[in-house]
């Protein structure tokens, strides 16, 4: 399955985004600028990642904004309860069923997106069925949509917390990715993942079974004092080059270097505007998820160039 999406997710496609990356930026960061400050989130963090996501996929722009609202029912959970609330199936299902009218439409006409060359895509005799296609455009709309927005929220947080960082690229644009690697270690999007382990394996002086499933808590790797030296100390000018906040080997994320170009575009964009920004710290909510870790809202005050 992976070779076959590979086929359409190409590095290429990815790369040739960036321009309607920059343009999406514009379009809702300068006007978020116009008062003295914004909501992150619903005014821009929100908002960009799901349009780049749908464009890739060829979702018409008057759906976007119920997609959008129907993936953060998918992610939410309310406070002190893990389970899935009945809004978050209903919003499941309506995902699923309208991905699943898309890639018929596209077997019927198909265009130049992503969904389209997902149902073309060929390895020897094999081909992606509908209902593969239509889990992987759910799989996107949700982790690429949740993860990017709470990447580049994360990034103005903890950048705020931190004034001596934050000032690096408020005061030179080439510390955007320095400042993106960093938050990913630091506070990643996605805080653990599930694996089934393939032979008995092991740890610490114990066996795990071949068959049993394992938490991997990619947060607390990240923090690892073995690998990051101080790893609680928020610091751009370290080498971050053993995160593992995208996975690794065939699990690796497809999407990271998509990701990685949202938010490198976004917050180059916004220093670019912007010489000093505030957190109004006091109405900033957190999502509650046991597993996607950022911000519903976070209020900032800005101070425009």
């Amino acid at each position: 399955m992976r070779a076959l999406v590979s086929k359409g997710f190409t590095p290429r496609r990815v790369r040739e985004l960036e321009g309607e990356i920059l343009r999406l930026t514009r379009r809702y960061l300068l006007p978020a600028l116009d008062g003295d400050g914004f909501e992150v989130v619903s005014d821009f963090a929100g908002r960009l990642p799901m349009d780049v996501v749908s464009d890739l996929m060829g979702v018409p722009e008057s759906d976007r904004d119920e997609l959008r609202r129907l993936a953060d029912l998918v992610v939410h959970r309310e406070e002190g309860l893990n389970d899935i609330p009945p809004a978050g199936m209903e919003a499941a299902l309506t995902l699923a069923a309208y991905y699943q009218d898309l890639v018929a439409e596209r077997r019927r006409r198909p265009g130049d997106d992503l969904t389209s060359a997902l149902v073309t895509a060929r390895d020897g005799g094999d081909r992606l069925t509908d209902q593969e296609i239509v889990a992987f455009l759910f799989l996107m709309v949700v982790a690429g949509n949740e993860t990017t927005t709470k990447l580049i929220a994360n990034a103005l947080y903890w950048g705020r917390r931190n004034p001596e960082q934050a000032a690096r690229p408020l005061n030179d644009p080439a510390w955007v990715p320095a400042w993106i690697e960093e938050t990913l270690r630091y506070d990643t999007s996605s805080q653990m993942i599930v694996r089934t382990v393939a032979r008995d394996t092991e740890l610490h002086g114990r066996v795990v079974p071949a068959g049993h499933r394992m938490l991997l808590l990619v947060g607390s790797a990240n923090r690892d004092e073995r690998v990051f030296p101080e790893p609680d100390v928020y610091d751009l000018e370290r080498d971050t080059s053993a995160l593992i906040s995208f996975g690794g080997g065939r699990h690796y994320c497809l999407g990271a270097n998509l990701a990685r170009l949202e938010a490198r575009v976004a917050l180059t964009e916004f220093v670019r505007n912007v010489r000093a920004y505030d957190l109004d710290e006091d109405n900033a909510v957190r999502v509650h998820s046991i597993n996607v870790r950022g911000f519903a809202a976070l209020p900032i005050s800005v101070s425009p160039r």
